[in-house]
């Protein structure tokens, strides 16, 4: 029986197609709206909060401008943080978590220039800001988000075209790259055995694959119930990496911004420690000496590489947590709005 959470996954290239155009159309009013914005400030939680570390380098890379990252339990008992010369950024599938919400009412008393984006929008974040994005992608029926994620990486990569000199190298190729990993992915044999494991696993990226990394742990351990984390490359090879051994794994993102000699050093300490190794690199990238590779089906450019190991990062979550015999749709435990600010 097909899941609610394959049903999304497959769905997601059709969906991104399909709302591109008023996509591309919103991030040009937030490119005119932030005109005189001295740096940006985003407000998100969970995968939006994942999301939201990608722009966060997205932007600085592509722009040089600055993008902070809000502190929203601040934000409670009325409590309010000056944010003079700020763009504020709204990110909340559910357009009501608290904090969200609060960020966002602060933003507007002070006179700051709100953009949302939500897939409710008659929620409050959605009511309280200047230009609301609509994910457009319907309801998400699987607790752990798929195509809510990357409808979200989209806008942001649209915003952050917009606010370049130029343009974001194929932007427009989103949909249909996420479109092909998804139908690889699906297809591929991928090293659950090696990823199986009763100590957990790490996933580890660097730059604009940080928050890939962030959000491939969160679906593997809401969906299989395995005790995943993720980290920095740069935060990992100082210290984590000497606290797991042998039934634990590593997985690694390789992007731009990830030298070869710094895979070849996680790879090496791991393996030392008898903890199993898999890496997701793109097709131009050497082969590395991990216990197993993915290799994306596609060249890209560097931005859009961590959008391809995030759907691998979902198929992931979704052959293991059916190896597992795990509740695939219903995470048991969770909710789908966050209502902890």
């Amino acid at each position: 029986m097909t899941t609610n959470f394959e049903t999304e996954i497959r769905s997601q290239g059709q969906a991104l197609a399909a709302r591109a155009p008023h996509s591309q159309e919103l991030a040009l009013l937030t490119r005119d709206l932030w005109r005189d914005a001295n740096y940006l400030l985003v407000a998100a939680r969970g995968s939006s909060d994942n999301a939201a570390q990608y722009f966060q380098y997205l932007v600085g890379q592509h722009t040089g401008r600055v993008v902070a990252l809000a502190t929203p339990s601040l934000y409670e008992n009325g409590r309010e943080l000056r944010m003079p010369g700020a763009g504020v950024l709204a990110i909340s599938q559910s357009g009501r978590s608290p904090g969200i919400v609060e960020v966002v009412s602060a933003a507007r008393n002070q006179g700051r220039p709100v953009v949302g984006v939500t897939n409710s929008m008659d929620s409050p974040v959605a009511q309280q800001c200047d230009v609301v994005i609509g994910l457009e992608v319907g309801p998400e029926l699987a607790i752990a988000s798929t195509k809510t994620f990357t409808a979200t990486a989209q806008t942001l990569a649209h915003i952050a075209s917009a606010l370049g000199d130029s343009p974001l190298p194929e932007v427009d190729r989103f949909a249909t790259y996420v479109d092909t990993v998804v139908e690889f992915a699906l297809a591929a044999e991928l090293p659950l055995e090696l990823l199986n494991v009763d100590r957990g696993f790490t996933v580890v990226g660097r730059g604009v694959g940080f928050g890939a990394a962030a959000e491939i742990a969160l679906k593997i351990r809401e969906v299989t119930g395995i005790k995943a984390e993720s980290y920095s490359a740069a935060d990992f090879v100082h210290g984590p990496i000497g606290a797991d051994g042998e039934n634990a794994a590593l997985v690694v993102l390789v992007t731009d911004e990830m030298s070869d000699e710094l895979v070849a050093k996680l790879l090496s300490e791991c393996s030392t420690k008898g903890m199993g190794t898999v890496v997701i690199r793109p097709p131009q990238r050497q082969g590395f000496s991990a216990n197993a590779e993915i290799v994306l089906p596609e060249q890209t450019p560097n931005w859009l590489t961590p959008m391809g190991c995030v759907v691998i990062g979902q198929v992931l979550a979704l052959r293991l947590g059916s190896l597992r015999g795990r509740p695939i749709d219903t995470a048991p435990g969770l909710a789908k709005v966050t209502l902890i600010a």
